[in-house]
């Protein structure tokens, strides 16, 4: 359960909305980012704990506006399709991309309805001017006093300078290696159309 409680946390942790602008929020300081939109999005969590709880299919939406514009989901898909990315058609990625994202929505909108209030402190990472991959550590506390460690990854956008989230690791363990192990060795073994199949069935198995 504590693993649990972890990682509803973290999914919520990064996320914001479409009105990112709106919130004045500086893209292109990765600090700033996960500060501001943590507290952005855990209002909206508990405003509309009523909504989600009478009509479920909304979290798909919450997750939509909330978490996908800010996490570099084909940035990610690419590491865990790993070597088997250069033997992959453009159609194939494109395909693989759009089915990973739908399980990435449908995954933490799934667990987003166990989310229960904790204290978290974000440690700002001062220099990151000159990188491109830097990892933010999250210390999330919760009612027992028990302090769980996070650590946030973030890429940033060449073109824009700005900063997404693409991996998390929840006390030493990355989900995105965790992924990575997983679907890689199943692309090995069966091929990437198999496992795209795969998780296509995975997704309209999640209630709609």
């Amino acid at each position: 359960m504590r693993i649990l409680s972890i990682f509803i946390l973290l999914f919520s942790c990064f996320s914001y909305g479409a009105d990112a602008n709106k919130m004045d929020i500086d893209l292109k300081d990765p600090n700033q980012v996960i500060r501001s939109v943590s507290v952005h999005t855990l209002t909206r969590i508990n405003v509309e704990r009523a909504h989600l709880d009478s009509d479920p299919a909304y979290i798909k939406t919450v997750i939509e506006e909330e978490l996908i514009p800010y996490f570099n989901y084909k940035y990610a898909a690419y590491i865990v399709m790993g070597s088997y990315l250069k033997k992959t058609s453009k159609e194939q990625r494109d395909n693989f991309v759009k089915a990973f994202k739908n399980y990435l929505v449908n995954t933490y909108g799934h667990i987003l309805f166990e989310y229960k209030q904790q204290k978290f402190e974000v440690l700002d990472t001062p220099h990151f001017k000159d990188k491109t991959i830097i990892s933010i550590a999250v210390k999330v506390r919760d009612d027992n006093n028990q302090v769980t460690n996070l650590v946030f990854k973030l890429r940033k956008n060449k073109k824009t300078s700005e900063w997404k989230v693409f991996d998390v690791i929840a006390e030493g363990v990355s989900m995105l290696n965790t992924k990575k192990s997983e679907l890689g060795e199943l692309i090995r073994k069966d091929g990437i159309d198999q496992v795209i199949k795969l998780l296509n069935q995975k997704n309209s198995e999640f209630v709609s």
